[in-house]
């Protein structure tokens, strides 16, 4: 069968991709990343790194040409250029035919796939599973057991942020969900963690699921379908159909690499599953004059009401709700044109408004909060903790715990991202 020929793009556009400037044995290249790893990273010469600039979406290929030629003295002919944005093309770097044919490819085999593997072992925690048990030993280390309320424990905020970053911003959530969930799970009764994740690459919908038992080096943990089936039903349509959001996204898999790691032999006797929801963007609800503000609010508020009633239906028996979510991301990284640094005391100040409205329960104070600036911070755990909030009174008046907050300054990027745990009590 012959191979596609697919045409190179009228306007060439580069895709969604981060492009680092590097040094590498002496010699400057461009280093290119991408987020949803379509692609392998790759590292290009700063000659192609110019082309690469100008692949815009404004320009044809002749123009492309003339602007190498004309403004940078370049002596190239334009069949040089379109033999360059060709090799572009077949790495898969350009917005075009052959790379949308890529992709589907890539996200069929997902949604096909019963499984979702832990795609981010070997880079934000150990591919190995000792090395991990110990990695996540030494974490927990850091947080001596506390007493916790004679309460139940019914939902727990944890940080998403890099495993070699937010150690001990996990350790107390983590110790405390464990101490929460071990008397419940003695019971023998089968127990449900609903984790809400904040989905940094999109998707349809303000609510995404998957039905996928979720898999990483310390084993699998199995997706509570049930669950899953009810809430559907209540929301009179599917949002596990389409599950590529989940191909990539951390927020969840971080969260499952501590449970499977504190309730090892529960998860073995499926007593112990999951149901992994991600949560898009919240904008709309921001903005009185988002177009789209009326129906997200009546998409969310659906939401919510089903969760509510399927948490509460005896069928689905024991339950807990997990965020996996960050605070701000501020600095030149998440596109500020300041230094994370010169803001970090302000970014504080704010944050611990936050902190203080969370732990209130108040869904409704924590919306006013991040909207009087129109979400300036970036707090990309807003809308799952938004969520647990408006359902917490499932489980009547909760008691709200702050156990840690944190800045992380990335000083390479001149960025900063700020993290806490809480947990809450019924």
């Amino acid at each position: 069968m012959p191979s596609l020929v697919y045409p190179l793009p009228a306007r060439p556009r580069l895709r969604h991709l981060n492009v680092i400037p590097v040094e590498l044995n002496g010699e400057r290249l461009i280093a290119i990343q991408d987020p949803q790893q379509f692609t392998e990273p790759i590292a290009v010469s700063e000659a192609l790194g110019v082309i690469l600039l100008l692949c815009d979406g404004l320009h044809t290929p002749q123009a492309i040409h003339q602007l190498l030629v004309s403004r940078l003295g370049a002596k190239i002919s334009l069949p040089e250029v379109l033999a360059l944005l060709e090799k572009l093309d077949e790495w898969l770097l350009l917005d075009s035919d052959r790379f949308a044919a890529h992709s589907r490819r890539i996200k069929q085999e997902f949604i096909s796939a019963p499984v979702r593997p832990g795609v981010h072992a070997g880079a934000s925690y150990p591919a190995e599973p000792k090395a991990l048990q110990a990695r996540l030993d030494e974490i927990l280390a850091a947080a001596p057991e506390t007493e916790i309320p004679e309460k139940k424990l019914v939902g727990l905020i944890a940080p998403h942020i890099d495993l070699r970053v937010g150690g001990r911003a996990y350790a107390p959530a983590y110790r405390t969900l464990h101490q929460g969930l071990t008397e419940r799970l003695e019971t023998g009764q089968p127990l449900t963690v609903i984790i809400l994740g904040t989905s940094h690459y999109g998707g349809e919908g303000l609510f995404i699921g998957s039905r996928k038992d979720f898999e990483t080096p310390l084993g699998r943990i199995g997706c509570d379908t049930e669950f899953l089936d009810r809430l559907e039903t209540r929301l009179g349509n599917s949002i596990s159909a389409d599950d590529t959001a989940h191909r990539q996204e951390h927020s969840i898999e971080f969260q499952v690499v501590f449970l499977q790691h504190l309730f090892g032999p529960q998860i073995a006797a499926g007593q112990l599953k999951i149901v992994p929801l991600l949560v898009t963007s919240f904008q709309a609800l921001l903005d009185e004059n988002f177009p789209q503000k009326k129906a997200d609010e009546r998409a969310y508020q659906a939401f919510v009401a089903a969760l509510r009633t399927t948490l509460t239906d005896p069928a689905s028996g024991q339950t807990c709700l997990l965020v996996g979510g960050d605070l701000a991301h501020i600095g030149r990284k998440f596109g500020d044109p300041f230094d994370a640094v010169e803001m970090l005391d302000q970014v504080a100040k704010a944050d611990a408004e936050l902190l203080e409205v969370v732990c209130t329960g108040n869904a409704s104070a924590l919306l006013a909060h991040i909207a009087r600036d129109q979400d300036a911070r970036k707090v990309c755990g807003f809308p799952p903790m938004l969520t647990l909030l408006d359902v917490l009174d499932t489980f009547g008046n909760c008691e709200g715990r702050m156990l840690h907050y944190e800045q992380w300054h990335e000083e390479a990027t001149s960025s900063a991202v700020t993290y806490a745990s809480w947990a809450f009590f019924a």
